[in-house]
């Protein structure tokens, strides 16, 4: 079944062990799992499904269906649980191995936010855009395998993507680090095979997008 890409969210994931692609398809009414020695998807939700991510232990998918209703659904399929229920319009999730998900909205007054993996608790803030800086928001989450820290893109007020930035939480002390500018949706690599959090500790890439095009850096 072909993948839908929507343009805007991140509608296709890797199981962490590697072993599975995740990915929105059917026109964008769908969520699909295919094993990569498997030439056959499994579909295991029909909605309105985007932006699709995978708990740490590949166990779990989550996901917003239509715009604002966040969920998740066992990577076997079964009933989708609704988590969270959003005030604006979606923009990134990633889930943290303290089973809680970092998500973020189209609301400017709030950036980064957190709930539980379990469903039923109030979302906290963890970040605001600065205004003052020239901050538009706090976008597209994606937790490091390390757990502590967090990336994300800082959009800006003026001057699109051209002049966003990529930057790092640290979830233990709040405090955070710009690491790219010019650039958004970064995602971490590891640069020798093995478990996500050995390639953290032995270097790896970062990838993000910047200018039109695909790049990638070398990050510790």
């Amino acid at each position: 079944t072909a993948s839908t890409v929507s343009g805007s969210d991140r509608d296709l994931a890797i199981t962490p062990d590697g072993s599975r692609v995740v990915y929105v398809g059917n026109n964008g009414t769908q969520v699909f799992v295919r094993a990569l020695d498997a030439l056959e998807s499994t579909a295991i939700f029909k909605g309105v499904p985007r932006g699709v991510f995978v708990s740490p232990d590949g166990q779990w998918v989550g996901f917003v269906d239509g715009v604002t209703s966040l969920k998740k659904v066992a990577i076997s399929g079964g009933p989708a649980i609704t988590l969270a229920t959003f005030d604006a319009g979606y923009r990134g999730a990633t889930w943290a191995p303290d089973d809680t998900i970092i998500f973020a909205t189209a609301i400017i007054g709030t950036g980064l936010q957190q709930v539980g993996a379990a469903g039923g608790g109030k979302p906290t803030v963890l970040t605001r855009a600065d205004r003052g800086r020239g901050e538009a928001d706090h976008l597209w989450p994606e937790m490091l395998p390390s757990g502590r820290a967090v990336l994300f893109t800082i959009t800006a007020q003026a001057g699109g993507l051209d002049a966003a930035q990529v930057a790092v939480l640290d979830l233990q002390t709040g405090a955070r680090k710009i690491i790219v500018r010019g650039g958004s949706h970064a995602h971490f690599v590891a640069s020798e095979p093995g478990s996500p959090k050995r390639g953290e500790r032995d270097g790896g890439y970062l990838v993000y997008a910047a200018a039109g095009t695909l790049r990638a850096v070398a990050f510790d």
